[in-house]
């Protein structure tokens, strides 16, 4: 009994940190999804996203504010864009 319920939780934390953290990018006017952030614990850091509007994987820097929104640097264009995460 205790092996099957630690396959399950081993199963149950595999899939949920497999997926990304969606939100919205009203400059653009385009879902995104952060794959990768690295925050350390202060609400900014670099990030990997999909931007949905181009349909590219791009790298940037996430600045987050309480309540799940904030500003999102994209590396290759040295624009700042307003996102909201869910």
């Amino acid at each position: 009994m205790k092996k099957t319920i630690t396959i399950i939780l081993f199963s149950l934390f595999s899939v949920s940190t497999a997926h990304s953290w969606d939100g919205y990018n009203w400059t653009t006017g385009s879902w995104i999804d952060i794959e990768t952030y690295d925050h350390g614990g202060n609400g900014e850091g670099e990030v990997e996203y999909y931007d949905y509007g181009s349909g590219n994987f791009k790298y940037g820097y996430l600045d987050m504010e309480s309540g799940g929104s904030g500003t999102l640097l994209d590396y290759n264009t040295g624009e700042w864009y307003w996102v909201e995460m869910d």
